[in-house]
């Protein structure tokens, strides 16, 4: 069976009903299966987003890849993303895109504040003064096309400040490519510990923000698109590891066994 025909019109419609605004910076998280077959391909997410932002408008992508930490090589202009979704893939390859130059949280950025968002390089990804800090300085907003707040990397902000429990720090040592130079650097970031294999389920967040009237959702086909600032989630997500470190572990009970043990 064939998917139904998603048009430009209905996800310019849709972004504005969920309260996107001109000059907005997004920190967008994808999952288009969902949504429908877009006429024009992924492109027309992107110039529907172009449409309602304006020339002030910023769009962030997540671009992870882990192969760093496998002793791979990292050239921000070059190394694809992993398991981000073809909208982040299409965003990092687009003429006038940027790069943050972390090997292993990295993000794509186009717009008024690609400049500044991808000239941090900070130890981790989300340290004071990294672009995740300076997003939520600039008063972005978390925009999920298709994706579940499942999907959202902004909880690893919180996390690192709240110092949860099942996750250790862990540096990585390799080359990274700045510019026509090869360096050897030292990143690091706050791992999940495999060895109780803690499973994150974000579903508290999203409730929290519903029932503060922060979340705007709207259907489309088999998805959602929803939004809320980057500032609510991290104030909701900080309550809520506040309350209980543990919180947004779905097995809670078999992790926290495996880390007594």
């Amino acid at each position: 069976m064939s998917l139904p025909k998603v048009t430009r019109p209905q996800i310019v419609e849709i972004l504005k009903a969920v309260s996107v605004q001109p000059g907005d910076g997004l920190l967008v998280h994808s999952a288009l299966q969902f949504l429908g077959q877009p006429e024009g391909g992924v492109a027309m997410y992107h110039k529907a987003l172009q449409e309602v932002l304006g020339p002030e408008g910023t769009v962030a992508v997540p671009t992870f890849n882990f192969a760093f930490a496998r002793g791979e090589d990292y050239d921000p202009a070059n190394t694809p993303s992993e398991g981000m979704g073809v909208f982040s893939e299409y965003i990092r390859q687009l003429p006038g895109a940027q790069r943050t130059t972390h090997p292993l949280q990295s993000l794509a950025v186009i717009g008024h504040h690609a400049d500044d968002l991808t000239s941090r390089d900070t130890p981790s990804a989300f340290d004071d003064g990294s672009a995740f800090d300076r997003m939520l300085q600039l008063g972005f907003k978390l925009l999920l096309l298709g994706a579940e707040v499942q999907a959202a990397s902004m909880v690893h902000y919180s996390e690192q400040r709240a110092a949860v429990p099942y996750r250790y720090w862990k540096d990585f040592t390799g080359d990274i490519r700045l510019g026509d130079e090869w360096q050897q650097r030292t990143y690091r970031m706050y791992a999940r510990d495999l060895d109780i294999d803690p499973q994150l389920r974000l579903q508290p967040i999203q409730e929290a923000l519903q029932t503060k009237g922060q979340w705007q959702t709207q259907a489309l086909n088999y998805g959602w698109i929803s939004l809320c600032t980057l500032a609510d989630f991290v104030v909701a997500t900080d309550e809520l590891l506040t309350a209980d470190p543990w919180v947004l572990i779905g097995n809670r009970e078999e992790a926290q066994a495996r880390m007594e043990a």
